[in-house]
């Protein structure tokens, strides 16, 4: 019986890679849906609205970095063997974003920042924001239970922290920056 392991036939090893770009683009076309539509209110009124707090930027640019360095490591894992520390390296890095993107959140909440009180502005915060991270914990858990195996294919793994790092761009700069 032939063997299905990636090392056996390159082409094997092309497929999970083709399946996750093609997941993870129509995920990307989703988040620019929705950007485009934080915009569109943007447009329409003043951002922030009169009497709700400003937005922070430099802990938001913060946990973007911190995504973009953890796709970074991925990518260094995935040509270099043993990649364990690349992994470990992007996981904390990816729990430092949530961490982060925790933070400013309920920061923003306490300040006065809520739901449903504060219109499209608040929805566009939270929303996105929560989206975002509840996009970065499979990536948490997937490293965590697969990409911290001797030999894990980290391809697939390192596209998904691209994903991660140009959404968390594109929703930096829909909601945070002006």
């Amino acid at each position: 019986m032939p063997s299905l392991s990636p090392e056996s036939d390159p082409a094997d090893a092309a497929t999970p890679v083709f399946g996750v770009t093609v997941g993870l683009l129509a995920w990307g076309m989703f988040f620019a849906a929705l950007v485009f539509a934080v915009g569109f209110l943007r447009l329409r009124e003043s951002w922030p609205p009169a009497g709700l707090p400003p937005l922070p930027r430099i802990l938001p640019v913060l946990g973007i970095v911190l995504l973009a360095g953890a796709a970074l490591l991925l990518h260094q894992g995935a040509r270099h063997a043993p990649a364990r520390g690349y992994v470990v390296g992007a996981l904390v890095a990816q729990v430092g974003f949530l961490a982060v993107q925790g933070f400013v959140l309920s920061t923003l909440w306490r300040a006065g920042l809520r739901l449903p009180e504060g219109g499209a502005y608040a929805s566009a915060v939270h929303g996105l924001g929560a989206l975002h991270a509840a996009h970065v914990l499979p990536g948490v858990a997937g490293l965590a239970l697969w990409g911290l195996r001797r030999g894990a294919a980290l391809k697939p793994w390192a596209l998904y922290g691209d994903f991660l790092a140009v959404t968390g761009a594109m929703v930096l700069g829909a909601v945070y920056l002006t």
